[in-house]
């Protein structure tokens, strides 16, 4: 039996999104081929334009790497929405108003050195915050945010800045936020 919400979430979303409205737990139910969820936030700004933020250089894993906002789904969120919605705020201090869309998901998998290998999935989701100037890095996950055109994605390169992303499928999801977008708004 799927968890009730009961309280209504501090953000729009469609009904589209609906089964993301359930705690961890019961995703884990529902989806016993994975062991650990994660979500991250695209963000556009007036001139379409993708927040992009830059992990610690004193990060273990992918220190000065660039990527969307996001990260661990907690079991104490009451949602996966609201873990999204939690993490957005977490990394850049923005608040999210409207969860626009799904734009993809992807799964990978975590050796341990114990030799247990976790399988994760990454849903990625689009949202409208309530104001873009206030952007604050959390300096322990990030020290620099920016915001990246389509092409400045496709040449991994914004103006003087180089674009190092983790993995080949953190450019595609970038590139498929754009394309939704697009679609979306004609432009």
């Amino acid at each position: 039996m799927a968890t009730e919400i009961t309280n209504p979430p501090p953000f729009e979303y469609p009904a589209s999104l609906q089964e993301y409205m359930i705690p961890e737990k019961e995703y884990f139910k529902q989806h016993p081929e994975y062991q650990a969820l994660c979500t991250g936030i695209v963000v556009f700004d007036k001139q379409g334009k993708l927040l992009l933020v830059q992990r610690a250089s004193t990060e273990k894993a992918f220190p000065d790497f660039w990527e969307i906002p996001g990260g661990k789904v907690d079991d104490t969120d009451e949602t996966l929405l609201h873990g999204a919605v939690r993490e957005l705020k977490e990394e850049t201090g923005l608040e999210a108003t409207r969860i626009v869309r799904k734009v993809s998901e992807f799964w990978f998998d975590d050796r341990k050195v114990d030799g247990r290998v976790p399988r994760w999935v990454k849903h990625i989701f689009e949202m409208e915050v309530k104001d873009l100037g206030s952007i604050k890095v959390d300096p322990v996950e990030h020290q620099a945010y920016l915001f990246a055109s389509e092409e400045d994605v496709i040449k991994e390169k914004a103006g003087d800045v180089e674009l190092k992303y983790i993995t080949p499928d953190n450019k595609v999801i970038k590139l498929e936020a754009f394309r939704h977008r697009r679609k979306e708004t004609g432009a």
